[in-house]
């Protein structure tokens, strides 16, 4: 066999598709200096990021100021009432907390009155005619506000204060910390080298939540003009932190970050002048239009290089493969004229595959057939056997001389017989996987009451059987079981010539793959005493029931009902017979006497071997 010649180098698809997207991606040099100035802006937007970022470092230490003070005159404000009766005791505390923080210039009781007489300072000051005073005395919460020209401290001061209550819960005054602007200027930049470029770009203020402004490292003045034109500062309060481009009461562009110190209470922006970009020209969506289209372009030709080298075969191998997995076995020939060489040696490859499946597929289905043929025989000769063995207990029988013994061959009978019936519905059944229970419980029903009931003792059955599919490993112990409670059941049911006895056999769906079956026996029998009870079996057959609901992995139920006794068993159908979701429209069986008139010479005449019907 000759082989196939080889294709030339540049008809792979990899050298073919490279060369195509290397000509997809020469638009990118056209466009190279739009590119630039997106990236200038991105690289200037993350300079400013880095820069706000160090300039809420520098003013972190007003953050920390703020919040150490806050907290010290919160706890002031518990300890005062303590020491309302003896000023030196308060004094003496006063002046302790101010040598603990050093930067306050004024920390005092001030009462509702106004006479402050217990402070760091050492002396008295009547603030009753204070404005000031009088809105934070009549606030009653805590409070942080600025004071451009504190009466004490003789200086521009921000102030912190916080109601006092007195130990009956009285509002008495407030306490107070103020400190001073030069001390938080001197504070601020601590970790910077004086005159450096950030501290002389970047500007800084805070403000409370009414949206007042509080402190900035410029004049309030000059502050003020660069606040964010359209948005107020009350604007920002009970948000999170945000960085934003906006543009100042002065004109010019400026970058604002702003972040809680207080939430909900003092806020820190900081801002500086972003200055022109070198393509500044380029904004909006004209920056992304160069890359949009250059992406465009890229697709077109990749898709279109893609549709010719790969799609349109890898669209007929697939129409192939289909019908091939949906059972059509035609073998076809695939054109794939002017394909990449991957994709040609890929369908010969297929081809040879499904040729290959194919006889495989053909050789299965005949030694499947075959053995189907073998096991189908196995099942009928096993089924005969028993018949066979079932005859030979018959003669026995009728030479037996005990009614013992003839009781125990024909209990044994009846199992065998059992077997039988799953046997002759196995070799029956197409498939040989499963034996279907509409057929296999019905047989074993008549086949029990045949050899153990008659005219003396007749029955009137109910079966009401779903369709489900059992596997061998569950249908022999399943029949074996209902042979032993039918049995059961016949035995202790006092049926009579002028009250038959009634037996219900019942096999239902319950819910998902689990199963019931469920024998009840409507006769019962008279006690000492004079009440009826169902009487179940406890001896070598209630061991048989056990010993098979074990096997089936299921769980046993017994007991009295109104008008009898039941015995239920719950099992789980195997996966492998599971039956189809369908309802045949058959209903239960409709009650039909069963006299089973049949006698041991009867039985006596089935033919050893096979009947007429067991034709294979």
């Amino acid at each position: 066999m000759t082989s196939p010649p080889r294709r030339q180098f540049a008809s792979r698809f990899a050298i073919r598709f490279a060369i195509i997207l290397a000509l997809a991606m020469l638009p990118a040099g056209f466009f190279a200096f739009i590119q630039t100035s997106a990236l200038e802006r991105e690289v200037q937007s993350r300079s400013e990021l880095a820069l706000m970022g160090a300039t809420l470092q520098a003013a972190a230490a007003e953050t920390s100021l703020i919040g150490r003070v806050r907290g010290m005159v919160g706890s002031l404000a518990s300890a005062v009432p303590l020491v309302l009766d003896d000023p030196a005791a308060c004094e003496a505390m006063m002046s302790q907390l101010a040598e603990v923080e050093p930067l306050a210039s004024v920390i005092a009781y001030v009462p509702t009155s106004g006479l402050m007489t217990c402070s760091s300072v050492g002396r008295e000051f009547d603030f009753s005619s204070d404005p000031l005073f009088q809105k934070v005395r009549d606030i009653q919460a805590p409070y942080l506000w600025i004071n451009p020209r504190a009466p004490v401290a003789q200086t521009s001061v921000v102030g912190i204060s916080h109601p006092v209550y007195d130990q009956g819960g009285t509002y008495v005054g407030y306490a107070v910390m103020t400190v001073p602007h030069k001390s938080i200027d001197a504070l601020r930049f601590s970790a910077m080298v004086a005159g450096s470029e950030l501290e002389k770009s970047t500007a800084f203020w805070t403000f409370d939540k009414a949206g007042t402004l509080l402190t900035s490292n410029l004049d309030l003045a000059v502050a003020e003009q660069q606040l964010p034109a359209n948005r107020p500062l009350a604007d920002f309060v009970g948000r999170e932190g945000s960085v934003f481009r906006a543009t100042s009461i002065t004109g010019e562009t400026m970058t604002y970050a702003v972040v809680p110190i207080i939430s909900d209470e003092l806020y820190l922006m900081s801002s500086f002048r972003s200055d022109a970009s070198l393509f500044a020209r380029y904004e909006g969506i004209t920056v992304y239009l160069p890359t949009l289209l250059m992406w465009l372009v890229g697709l077109a030709v990749s898709g279109f290089a893609a549709e010719f080298l790969v799609t349109r075969h890898v669209r007929t191998l697939n129409r192939s493969i289909v019908s091939f997995a949906r059972g059509d076995r035609r073998l076809q020939v695939i054109d794939l004229r002017n394909a990449p060489s991957e994709l040609d040696e890929l369908a010969k490859a297929y081809q040879s595959m499904t040729e290959s499946i194919t006889r495989s597929e053909a050789e299965l289905e005949d030694s499947v057939h075959q053995k189907e043929v073998l096991l189908r025989e196995v099942h009928h000769r096993v089924k005969n056997n028993l018949q066979l063995i079932s005859s030979i207990m018959n003669i026995q029988i009728r030479s037996a001389k005990s009614g013992e013994a003839k009781d125990l061959l024909k209990n044994l009978q009846e199992r065998i017989m059992s077997l039988a019936t799953v046997h002759r519905g196995l070799y029956q059944t197409s498939g040989l996987a499963d034996v279907r229970a509409r057929e296999l419980i019905p047989d074993i029903v008549r086949q029990i009451l045949s050899m153990s009931s008659g005219p003396e003792k007749p029955f009137v059955t109910q079966n009401d059987i779903d369709d489900l599919r059992l596997v061998p490993d569950q249908a022999v112990p399943l029949s074996l079981l209902l042979a032993e409670a039918l049995t059961n059941a016949i035995k202790h049911s006092g049926a009579t010539r002028d009250e038959p006895g009634r037996l219900t056999v019942r096999l239902k769906r319950s819910g998902g793959s689990d199963a019931v079956l469920e024998v009840i026996n409507s006769r019962r029998i008279t006690d000492l005493n004079g009440s009826t009870t169902a009487v179940p079996d406890t001896g070598i057959g209630s061991q048989l029931i056990t010993a098979f609901v074990q096997q089936l992995g299921g769980r046993q139920e017994s007991g009295v009902l109104d008008d009898g006794y039941f015995l239920r068993l719950t099992f789980t159908v195997s996966p492998l017979a599971l039956a189809e979701n369908r309802q045949t429209p058959e209903g239960p069986d409709a009650l039909a006497p069963a006299t089973g008139g049949t006698s041991d010479q009867d039985r006596a005449d089935v033919r050893v071997g096979k009947d007429a019907s067991d034709a294979p």
